[in-house]
């Protein structure tokens, strides 16, 4: 699948990474300059203060008989101002320099669910025990005892065990690390980490336990 001039794309835009949230905006490409591709200003529109950042540039297309997102790493360059679109109109445009090859992408992998008390013997970090506050494909949120504190970029592993029993080991990467105030007493620290590797086949596992928990929440009174 080809992202070319005239695609219709998404740019997903990783604003707050410690928090893992998502902004995804739509956009037309208008020039493919080598990796150099100027699409068409966002609404909202990106802002001078977002140059420099992370984007991703994703496509949804069909292979075979599914629908499948692909797209590219990137920087965000520049905004052009004056780009001319043809002899007689100029439009504001922004300039992505691709970083990385084409890949496949889940916009649904930073959704995030909070499972029940059951989940407490299925996750641990580092082999320590901790209560998982949420998860999702992308990452975990929680919290343990303070006296094993952890520091940010801190490389970990986190020990995920199946429904059916199955152990598997995800790295990750602490992301961000803090005591509220009401908790610091407690001596209970927070922390959330990103998954930096996961299989397919594990991916599919833990995509089809988020969407039961999500279905399950929806059904809670």
């Amino acid at each position: 699948m080809n992202i070319g001039p005239g695609s219709n794309v998404e740019i997903i835009l990783e604003l707050d990474e410690l928090k893992e949230t998502i902004d995804v905006r739509r956009a037309i490409v208008h020039d493919v300059e080598g990796d150099r591709y100027i699409l068409s200003q966002t609404s909202p529109p990106v802002r001078l203060s977002d140059i420099g950042k992370e984007a991703r540039v994703t496509r949804l297309g069909r292979r075979g008989d599914q629908l499948q997102r692909r797209g590219f790493s990137g920087r965000l360059e520049e905004i052009l101002r004056d780009y001319p679109l043809n002899s007689s109109k100029t439009v504001q445009a922004l300039v992505i320099r691709r970083t990385s090859g084409f890949e496949t992408y889940n916009l649904r992998m930073h959704y995030r669910v909070r499972p029940g008390s059951e989940w407490s013997t299925r996750i641990a970090v580092d082999s320590q025990a901790v209560n998982l506050i949420d998860i999702s494909i992308g990452g975990a949120l929680f919290s343990h005892g303070i006296e094993r504190p952890f520091e940010h970029n801190r490389t970990v592993e986190v020990t995920y065990r199946g429904s059916e029993g199955t152990r598997h080991v995800i790295p990750a990467v602490v992301r961000r690390v803090w005591t509220p105030q009401d908790a610091r007493c407690d001596g209970i620290e927070f922390v959330a980490v990103r998954f930096t590797q996961l299989e397919k086949e594990l991916e599919r596992e833990l995509a089809r336990e988020i969407m039961e928990l999500q279905r399950g929440s929806l059904y809670k009174v």
